[in-house]
């Protein structure tokens, strides 16, 4: 018989990371989750915004010099 483990049982015996409590817990108090979260999504908000205006930038750039050079259709 031989005595190397078996994948089945090095899964049994993996913890993850994710379980240890290093890994997960909050750091600080209440209060300071309080104060971070009270300030909303303001960065998120932030590069939305700025995704749009570069998709609409990008749109007058081709309405300007693409379509607008090459006149009416037809």
């Amino acid at each position: 018989m031989s005595t190397e483990t078996t994948t089945t049982d090095r899964l049994a015996q993996h913890v993850s990371a994710a379980f240890r409590p290093e890994n997960v817990a909050q750091h600080g108090s209440a209060e300071d989750l309080a104060r971070v979260v009270v300030g909303g999504p303001r960065g998120a908000v932030a590069v939305a915004g700025l995704a749009v205006a570069v998709l609409l930038a990008i749109w007058f750039g081709f309405y300007l010099f693409v379509f607008l050079p090459r006149g009416a259709v037809g």
